[in-house]
């Protein structure tokens, strides 16, 4: 997983469907901006941290301008 990783999750604050983008990643935890369904198809949900072992990758990934974040 890496930034720009598209991301679904089982956890209970996620919605059904939803699919998120990761933003950052910090040690053992990753920012995730949630969507209601495919990222850039669909509402922006919120963002917010998640432990990476509650995420699950998708296999797919988005081009991302974060990539030169500090």
């Amino acid at each position: 997983m890496q930034i720009g990783s598209i991301v679904k999750s089982t956890h209970i604050a996620v919605p059904a469907g939803a699919l998120g983008i990761v933003t950052r990643i910090l040690g053992n935890m990753a920012m995730v901006t949630w969507y209601e369904g495919h990222p850039g198809a669909s509402r922006k949900l919120n963002t917010e941290p998640f432990f990476l072992e509650d995420l699950i990758d998708t296999g797919d990934q988005i081009p991302s301008p974060s990539n030169s974040m500090h």
